[in-house]
């Protein structure tokens, strides 16, 4: 472990408890008043540690939940693109945080059409290099089911490459959301090391 602040030092470990509490009112009142300033102090932390580090900008988003209006989130994260005015229409790395604990997710939303189509065609093309990458990353985990069904829990990413690329280059519809469960008591040095681990998988996405 390297040396360095913790993950705990920004986001409270009983923070995982707010987003038990069934009511949507009650539970964002303590997201946005509680979580949601670990999650921008972090966020802040990390773009400061990555950007002028790698092969892209890293700068700092914080989900705001504004368009829901009855369910409340059943997880809230900060997120870490290449634009200053927003995220989803790129890939992006983002630490998550829901009633399952701490997450360290690559995402790739369907809204990042240009992005889905140039990942979806170098994992089908070039499916040792992806294994490779997944292998030496170790214990990559599909995120997807969870995101918005808390009951659900992340497995192991076991889609055949081919498929995957190609659901990714060809589906619309298709989202990709992927990474490792994380411990709060992570340095930030730590987690800097392994959000940078996508950096093949955001290369890819940009047709590099």
């Amino acid at each position: 472990m390297k040396k360095g602040k913790k993950i705990s030092d920004y986001l409270d470990p009983e923070w995982i408890h707010i987003f038990e509490i069934p009511g949507f009112s009650d539970r964002m009142v303590l997201i946005r008043g509680t979580v949601r300033p670990g999650l921008v102090a972090l966020a802040a932390e990390l773009s400061s540690s990555l950007s002028g580090n790698g092969p892209r900008e890293y700068w700092p988003h914080v989900a705001s939940h504004m368009r829901r209006r009855v369910n409340p989130p059943p997880e809230t994260w900060l997120a870490l693109g290449p634009e200053k005015r927003g995220y989803k229409a790129y890939a992006h790395s983002g630490v998550f945080i829901g009633a399952s604990g701490l997450s360290v997710r690559f995402v790739l939303k369907d809204e990042a059409a240009v992005e889905r189509r140039h990942l979806g065609d170098w994992i089908a093309g070039h499916v040792k290099e992806f294994l490779d990458w997944k292998k030496s990353a170790g214990g990559v985990l599909d995120f997807g089911p969870v995101h918005n069904h808390p009951e659900k829990t992340a497995g192991p990413l076991e889609t055949e490459p081919a498929l995957l690329g190609k659901r990714l280059a060809e589906n619309k519809t298709a989202s990709l959301d992927i990474g490792f469960p994380a411990d709060f008591r992570m340095t930030v040095p730590d987690l800097v090391e392994q959000i940078r681990g996508f950096d093949p998988l955001y290369l890819a996405s940009k047709g590099s």
